[in-house]
C-alpha cells in the first residue's frame, strides 16, 4: 500500500525528486554545536496523515516541542520510496535537460529529468537547488510535466548542456533523522533500501543522523512475507549503523496498552491499534512514542 500524507504549514514539507545516478557534495560545515537544525526525511509517516489533528500531530512537530521550540524542518513526502528521499536529500543527482537548450530571463520551462527521475504524484511539490549554477526550483506540475523556475529573472536568457545535473540545497550541516524504506516494502523493491539510505548518512556532518526502523502493517504479522521482509531489512539497517539506530518499530509495540486488541496485536508483532489511525499510519500518539525516542537519543548524544 502507499502511504498517503498532509501537506503544508509550520513544519514546512520539502518536495519532489528521484531516482538519480551521482553523489552530491557540499561546502565544509561550521564546528559542531548543540541546537543545530534537525531535519526529518520520509514519507506520509513523516508529513503526517488526516485525523491525526495537522501539523501538531506529526512527529516532526512533536520532537520541536520536546526539545525547547528547536527548528525540526518536516522533509516527509507521501508515497516516496528510498531513492526519492535520497534524492531530495541530495544524495543522488538529477541529470536535467531544457526545452530549447536555455533558461528563459523568467518564468517557467519544461525539462526532462534524463536519468528517470521517481515522482510520486502531481502537487507533491518541488525542490529548490542550481542548475547549472542558476538557483531555482525542479517542480512537477499537475498535468504531469516537469519544469524548471529560476529564482529571479536573468539579463538573457541562460544556455544550459544537456544533461546538466540539478543540485538541491546543501542539508547535512544538520541534524538528519532518516525514516525510509516503508514504500519500498509496499512496492515490493526493497533491494536497494539500504543502500539508499546509507547514501543520505553519508552524507550528513560528523555522523549526526538517526536511522529509524520500518514499520510492519496490518497484514504483515509474525510468520507473514511481509513480515520476514521488514525484518530483515531492519536488522540489516541495525548492522549498518549500530550507533545511529533507533528500533521504532519496537518501541511502538512495547507501548501497547491491556486491551484484548493491543495484546493480540503485540503478539502478532505488529503496532498496537491504540497507536494508529489506519492499518499503518500512527495516530497523534503514536507519533508522540517516535518523538520522544528520537529525542531522548538526540539528549543523549548532546546534538
Amino acid at each position: 500500500m502507499k502511504t498517503r500524507g498532509l501537506r503544508g504549514g509550520v513544519a514546512a514539507c520539502c518536495s519532489v525528486l528521484a531516482t538519480l545516478l551521482t553523489p552530491a557534495y557540499g561546502a565544509s560545515c561550521p564546528p559542531i554545536s548543540q541546537g543545530q537544525p534537525i531535519d526529518a526525511w520520509g514519507d506520509s509517516l513523516t508529513t503526517g496523515t488526516p485525523g491525526i489533528g495537522g501539523l501538531p500531530g506529526t512527529w516532526p512537530y512533536q520532537l520541536s516541542v520536546l526539545l525547547g521550540g528547536r527548528t525540526v524542518r518536516n522533509f516527509g513526502v507521501s508515497g516516496q520510496v528510498s531513492e526519492s528521499i535520497a534524492a531530495r536529500e541530495g544524495a543522488l543527482v538529477a541529470r536535467v535537460s531544457v526545452e530549447g537548450g536555455e533558461v528563459p530571463v523568467d518564468g517557467p520551462i519544461p525539462v526532462t529529468v534524463t536519468n528517470h527521475l521517481s515522482i510520486p504524484g502531481a502537487g507533491a511539490g518541488d525542490v529548490h537547488g542550481t542548475l547549472d549554477g542558476i538557483p531555482g526550483k525542479l517542480a512537477y506540475t499537475a498535468n504531469y510535466h516537469h519544469i524548471f523556475v529560476r529564482d529571479t529573472p536573468g539579463a538573457s536568457p541562460s544556455s544550459v548542456p544537456a544533461d546538466s545535473p540539478f543540485i538541491v540545497d546543501d542539508h547535512r550541516c544538520d541534524v538528519s533523522v532518516i525514516w525510509a524504506g516503508r514504500n519500498d516494502v509496499s512496492a515490493g523493491q526493497t533491494t536497494h533500501t539500504v543502500d539508499n539510505i546509507a547514501r543520505i548518512a553519508a552524507r550528513i556532518d560528523a555522523g549526526r543522523f538517526i536511522v529509524l526502523s520500518i514499520t510492519n502493517s496490518v497484514g504483515e504479522e509474525r510468520g507473514t512475507p511481509g513480515y520476514a521482509t521488514v525484518t530483515a531489512l531492519n536488522r540489516a539497517l541495525a548492522a549498518r549503523f549500530p550507533h545511529n539506530f533507533i528500533d521504532i518499530r519496537s518501541a511502538l509495540i512495547a507501548h501497547a496498552n491491556m486491551s484484548d486488541a493491543n495484546q493480540r496485536n503485540r503478539e502478532a508483532d505488529v503496532v498496537p491499534v491504540s497507536l494508529r489511525i489506519d492499518n499503518l499510519h500512527l495516530n497523534a500518539s503514536g507519533y508522540r512514542v517516535v518523538a520522544e525516542q528520537v529525542a531522548g537519543f538526540v539528549n543523549r548524544r548532546g546534538w
